[in-house]
């Protein structure tokens, strides 16, 4: 299914709205639009490498969301915003499993736009699971002794 994408988006909510509706419909073309086609974006998935460059973002897109739809909900904890960039750190609630199995994980997530003369699109998602995991678990704001920075 292909979701309906603006030609222009006004603000980094609005990108960034496209973004987890996108990844609902299981739509990579549309997430792969709101990224800026560059060299320069990054893109961390839980557990993953560090992947650099516009090909290397699109392909991991397109390689997760071949499996379906990635049912991911999140709320905005917090954000900086220049009239240029946007830092957005969110707590993404993602349903992982099938049938009986399935369990909703938190994960922690830095989004980062830019404003182009195209609208707003981004140029990072870093994300990694957040300390207890599931939905329910202890608190993510505990912290971890195994934290390196």
């Amino acid at each position: 299914m292909r979701v309906a994408k603006p030609l222009m988006l006004s603000s980094p909510e609005e990108c960034e709205q496209a973004f987890y509706e996108a990844l609902e419909a299981g739509d990579s073309e549309a997430v792969v639009d709101l990224w800026l086609e560059d060299d320069d974006v990054v893109c961390i998935h839980p557990g993953g490498p560090r992947l650099t460059g516009f090909a290397s973002v699109k392909a991991s897109w397109t390689s997760i969301l071949a499996n379906g739809p990635l049912h991911a909900r999140c709320t905005l904890a917090k954000s900086l915003e220049t009239p240029t960039v946007a830092l957005h750190n969110v707590i993404e609630e993602v349903v992982v499993g099938s049938g009986p199995k399935q369990e909703v994980v938190r994960v922690l997530a830095t989004n980062v736009y830019v404003k182009t003369p195209a609208g707003w699109k981004m140029v990072l998602h870093h994300a990694s699971s957040a300390p207890g995991g599931a939905v329910g678990a202890a608190s993510e704001a505990r912290e971890s002794h195994g934290v390196l920075h």
